[in-house]
């Protein structure tokens, strides 16, 4: 049996339904079909029943998906020791930012991994924390940042702060958000982020809990296209408290104080079985100091 194929094993197991596997291992559903059915030759016991929803993993798959975890993990511990032999960390790390990069101290970070690991070499990626997530699990990225907190067990979160955050609307809007009912608010063109953002679930459940029915919708993530549609009254959106503070300072936002402040944890997240991997204990340890956590 190949790693590949325990992998595909993994993938199919954990999104039950080979299309979605697929996208995880970069694989066909044809290709991810014909993994599974080589190792249930190989294996010689059936690893998957189909139903309505997908696939399930068989009486005789859940007794061996434990061990497929087991040898990835195993040879991505050898991998990593590999690395030590040479003495120096060295290699590449890919790493997601699910917000802007000053706020996630990307500046500092940078200047102490080339300060204190200089021969590795660190690639940024600007991302939703779900697709933070996704990239992670899938091993298209070594760790992250991420809003919210972590639902699976294959991958370890640290939290680094729990900012809160709130409705803003312009300037101009200030009066009206300070007493604006639920139909009065439900008027209002509101910045809606997108289904792989964490905010996305705090938006709907601060409409459910206010009774606020958007009339109309933009959606959106990214700090830079949010800021604008706010300062220039196009929507209300919710915003960080640092951003938040700055807004008001420049006299460019309003704070709707009747939706209150919603706390929302930033984790660094990296997968459980790289935990030993010196390039991944490297950046864990810069970003720990640089987070005082």
């Amino acid at each position: 049996m190949e790693l590949y194929q325990l992998r595909t094993l993994l993938a199919v197991a954990e999104e039950g339904n080979f299309t979605r596997a697929g996208k995880r291992v970069h694989a066909t559903q044809p290709a991810v079909s014909a993994h599974i059915k080589a190792l249930e030759e190989e294996l010689g016991v059936r690893l998957f029943d189909r139903t309505p929803r997908g696939v399930e993993l068989t009486v005789a798959g859940t007794e061996l998906i434990g061990d497929a975890i087991e040898v990835l993990a195993a040879a991505e511990k050898m991998q990593a020791r590999a690395v030590t032999l040479h003495g120096e960390i060295t290699g590449n790390l890919a790493i997601g930012l699910c917000t802007d990069p000053r706020y996630l101290n990307v500046t500092e970070l940078l200047e102490s991994m080339n300060e204190q690991f200089p021969k590795l070499n660190l690639k940024l990626v600007q991302s939703p924390s779900g697709v933070v997530i996704s990239e992670l699990r899938s091993k298209n990225i070594d760790a992250g940042f991420v809003f919210s907190g972590n639902p699976y067990g294959d991958v370890k979160a640290i939290k680094l702060a729990e900012p809160q955050y709130s409705i803003m609307g312009a300037a101009k809007w200030k009066e009206q958000l300070e007493n604006a009912s639920a139909a009065e608010l439900s008027q209002f063109t509101w910045v809606m982020p997108t289904s792989h953002c964490p905010f996305r679930e705090l938006q709907l459940n601060i409409f459910k809990e206010h009774a606020i029915a958007p009339a109309r919708t933009i959606g959106a993530d990214s700090e830079e296209v949010i800021r604008p549609l706010v300062v220039e009254g196009k929507a209300l959106a919710i915003v960080r408290d640092d951003e938040a503070k700055q807004l008001l300072e420049d006299g460019t936002g309003a704070v709707c104080s009747s939706l209150g402040r919603h706390p929302v944890e930033l984790n660094f997240v990296y997968r459980k079985s790289q935990a030993e991997d010196p390039a991944i204990a490297a950046l864990i340890k810069v970003v720990r100091n640089l987070w005082k956590v």
